[in-house]
């Protein structure tokens, strides 16, 4: 009987163990799967508006104020 007791407690640490390293090696891949994943949106350009500088209908190039909106 002692000796089955002694056999199956270790089977049991054994396992435990296992199940541990696994867990310790998957935790990090996955984290670095889902971090990545996340990398893949594309990046949202600046939008530049080009408005007059005075309301006259005769405005030109040269009067012209630049105006970026990230």
């Amino acid at each position: 009987m002692k000796k089955d007791a002694i056999s199956t407690g270790l089977f049991i640490a054994i396992g435990f163990l296992c199940v541990a390293i696994v867990i310790a090696i998957l935790i990090p891949v996955v984290r670095d799967v889902i971090n990545s994943a996340d990398d893949n949106r594309p990046t949202i350009p600046g939008v530049t508006m080009v408005q007059p500088s005075e309301l006259a209908p005769s405005a030109t190039v040269a009067n012209t104020e630049f105006h970026t909106a990230v």
